[in-house]
């Protein structure tokens, strides 16, 4: 009887559901035919000369309605530049966005790149490359490579044309075969070492053994349903775990190469599903949980639409200058306005009705329009810039706005996160910090967007000793302007940071491996950078400066749970949105490129010396007059009721006898 159990859970969790294929090819007679898409202006001919633009009717030089600038050369309007201001990043941002280049490749061409090849293969740093440093240099190319770029969620989007060339890359692909291993999975995957993998895969198929050697006598104890519960378990994790590696293989994001093991959630099979999560804009970890496992139930051409959506909502809110994203209408009281006629009206998701109506005016219904419209385009797509005639715009809007943002810290925990003992502390948060943007007409405050942000908390901090400690990082409480907006900007180390913090690890030979290498990534400018693609200033109407900063990052998981070192942290493409409309709607001079000297620091790690050089802070805008900013104190939870301004010893640490630290 067991034996019989045990081979009926096996055919039950392979083959309870039908093929998902057989459900595609299966007759369909009850959905209407869908009318042809009409050709459009730019479905043939010549792309658009300098000027030209396309509207309903054809190429122009005079456009009628809003234009929106669709090609690969775009970039945001915090990375414009005038004769004689030009701002630095701006072509990095489209290189990168058109994957003309990769951000080791950047790194490569960097002093502080050529030198930490050189030094990882024992070669000196010479004014004239030597054959032997060209050497070096190419064998590290080689071993980076020239990846895709999925950098959608570190704030910069693909072009047209790299959509266009993801869909010809699935054409005649059918990338989702056993769908009802994930459709009936309802557990998750996360990887957490190689044992821990090792140790799962192999439990899961010892238990598929152990059920074929169950006899028919025996009785059904305890210890044995609990194993043959967790044979389920173990089985539909396989067959999940196989299902992702088969789709990952199919759109060659894992390769055999790689040497993954089938039905292992292995390193291999994490990274490439965490490179999957980035090319479809997930905020993940490369888990099978969530988001991820309900998007890897769906086609490459629905995903390559949302792709194209989302390029869309930023060259619009771009072209347009709105920001509402419908993130004030959730929860239980979206946010209402009172119009000339004081008739009550929702905050509107401008964003999403724009996108509607541009795709509408392409008669781009679904993916088989999506990829009509990319193969109709064809290289025409590169140049291309259109007209079209938007929904109105709400009453409060105009060339000027009286803007202003609010900062909310939520819950605040001023205790030390450690008992005496060394053990964490609990200090959970019901209300996490947020940021709003507001605009005032007709005597009223209207909020117009509202997203996570971040506040300080304990932080290691180097002291006057030189030794590391924790110190509460605060972020700073009352009324505050933005005087300054950054484009790419960059983060210079303060001095109290550890130098083991300025480092990262990258391996430019194979038979090397992984080498210490200053981090510049972090430094900037660039996406990565500390303060993201875009920062306001945090000032006192005194002039005061407290360092802290209002900016974007790629740190999203802080964003979404963890802290700052006093900052307001922003996912970089809400950063770079939320600044370009502050401009669109501030008066504002254009300062440009803040330069630095430029500025060399050495330091060293474990007897090995370092060095990076800064020339620039960024691509700097001052408001005329500033934008008020409001931080409210919060809610302060726990027992200590201000923040500690001491340096505090960190649990578990021996720390010398020099200047004495304060305790907890």
């Amino acid at each position: 009887m067991l034996r019989r159990a045990a081979l009926l859970l096996l055919v039950l969790v392979a083959s309870c559901h039908e093929d998902e294929e057989t459900k595609k090819s299966a007759p369909r007679t009850s959905e209407p035919l869908k009318p042809p898409r009409p050709k459009l202006p730019w479905d043939s001919g010549d792309p658009l000369a300098d000027g030209e633009v396309y509207d309903g009717k054809g190429k122009t030089t005079s456009p009628a309605g809003l234009v929106v600038d669709l090609s690969d050369e775009w970039a945001p309007f915090i990375f414009s530049e005038e004769e004689g201001k030009p701002n630095r990043y701006r072509q990095t941002f489209i290189a990168l966005a058109n994957n003309r280049v990769t951000p080791d490749e950047l790194f490569l061409d960097s002093t502080e790149g050529r030198r930490a090849v050189l030094t990882a293969a024992g070669l000196p740093l010479s004014k004239k490359p030597t054959p032997e440093e060209k050497k070096a240099m190419a064998a590290a190319r080689r071993t980076l490579g020239h990846a895709p770029n999925f950098l959608e969620p570190y704030g910069i989007p693909p072009t047209l044309s790299v959509l266009r060339a993801r869909w010809n890359e699935d054409k005649g692909k059918v990338c989702w075969g056993d769908n009802t291993a994930l459709a009936g999975f309802a557990g998750s995957v996360a990887y957490l070492s190689r044992d821990q993998a090792r140790r799962e895969h192999a439990e899961a198929l010892a238990d598929a053994q152990w059920a074929e050697t169950l006899g028919d006598a025996g009785v059904a104890d305890a210890k044995t349903t609990a194993r043959m519960e967790r044979l389920r378990r173990g089985q539909e994790r396989l067959r999940a775990v196989r299902a992702v590696q088969a789709r990952l293989v199919c759109e060659e994001h894992l390769s055999p190469k790689s040497k993954y093991v089938d039905g292992m959630f292995d390193l291999p099979t994490h990274e490439a599903l965490a490179a999957w999560e980035r090319k479809n804009d997930i905020f993940a970890w490369g888990f099978l949980q969530g988001e991820t496992l309900e998007a890897l139930q769906r086609p490459r051409s629905e995903l390559h639409l949302e792709t194209l959506k989302r390029i869309l909502a930023e060259r619009l809110a771009d072209a347009a200058g709105i920001i509402e994203d419908g993130s004030v209408s959730k929860g239980k009281k979206p946010a209402m306005y009172k119009d000339a006629d004081d008739n009550p009206q929702p905050v509107p998701d401008l964003i999403s009705t724009y996108i509607a109506a541009l795709l509408g005016s392409w008669y781009l219904r679904d993916a088989d329009d999506l990829g009509e419209f990319l193969e109709r385009g064809g290289d025409r797509l590169a140049k291309l810039k259109v007209a079209f005639t938007p929904p109105a715009l709400p009453p409060y809007y105009g060339p000027e706005m009286d803007l202003s943002v609010e900062i909310d810290r939520g819950d605040i925990w001023y205790d030390f996160p450690w008992d005496e003992a060394g053990k964490p502390i609990e200090q959970p948060r019901v209300r996490y910090p947020n940021l709003t943007v507001f605009v005032t007409w007709n005597k009223q405050r209207i909020p117009l967007a509202r997203w996570r942000t971040t506040i300080g908390s304990w932080r290691s901090e180097r002291g006057e000793d030189g030794q590391v400690y924790y110190k509460y990082k605060n972020s700073d409480v009352g009324p505050r302007i933005w005087k300054n907006i950054v484009a790419a900007p960059v983060w210079v180390p303060p001095d109290g940071t550890p130098a083991k913090d300025l480092l990262t690890r990258k391996v430019f030979d194979h038979r090397v491996g992984a080498v210490p290498v200053v981090n510049t990534d972090v430094m900037g400018p660039g996406f990565q950078s500390a303060y993201g693609l875009a920062m306001a200033i945090h000032i006192r109407k005194d002039g005061f400066d407290n360092q802290i900063r209002s900016h974007g990052s790629v740190d999203y998981t802080s964003i979404a749970r963890r802290f700052s070192h006093g900052c307001h942290r922003l996912v970089n493409n809400r950063a770079v949105r939320l600044f370009g409309f502050v401009l669109k709607h501030r008066p504002h001079t254009r300062m440009g490129q803040s330069l630095l000297g430029p500025m060399k620091k050495r330091f060293s790690v474990e007897d090995k010396e370092f060095e990076y050089r800064l020339d620039t802070r960024g691509y700097y805008y001052e408001l005329t007059p500033p934008l008020p900013v409001n931080v409210t104190e919060g809610r302060i939870m726990g027992k200590v009721p201000k923040p500690i301004t001491a340096y505090v010893r960190k649990p578990g640490v021996e720390y010398e006898e020099t200047v004495p630290a304060a305790g907890p």
